[in-house]
Parts: structure tokens; C-alpha cells; sequence
């Protein structure tokens, strides 16, 4: 199993997938989709978590941090 990208990176991902500037922004239901595609395709799973998901960017970057298996 590839390791999931450290925060620094993560942010910067979805900033450039979702071309965003601002990571306080509420992400509509897309972005959301983009957001979990992309923690999908780096094997990080929302799964039970999927109730309390984070409305921004840095709200998902903070998510990750918590949810990484190296966290």
C-alpha cells in the first residue's frame, strides 16, 4: 500500500483539482465528490466518517491529518 501524501500536499491537490483559492469556501456536492474520489484513489477511506464530513478545504486537510494511517 502506497502511504497517503503528507497535509502540505493534500492541500495542494485540492486546491489544483478543485481550482479553488479560497480553503475556507463550503464545497457544494461536486466538489465533495472530487474531495472523496481523490481520498479514494489515495486509499484513504471516508467510510463511517461519511456523516461528519468537512464542508472546505481545510476542513478535509485537517480530516486527513486525523484519518491517515500514519496519524
Amino acid at each position: 500500500m502506497k502511504p497517503f501524501p503528507d497535509t502540505t500536499k493534500v492541500r495542494q491537490d485540492l486546491h489544483e483539482l478543485l481550482q479553488e483559492s479560497d480553503p475556507q469556501r463550503p464545497l457544494d456536492s461536486l466538489e465533495t465528490v472530487v474531495v472523496l474520489s481523490y481520498l479514494d484513489k489515495n486509499r484513504l477511506d471516508v467510510g463511517a466518517d461519511a456523516v461528519e464530513r468537512p464542508q472546505t478545504i481545510e476542513g478535509w486537510v485537517a480530516w486527513v491529518a486525523r484519518h491517515s494511517p500514519d496519524s
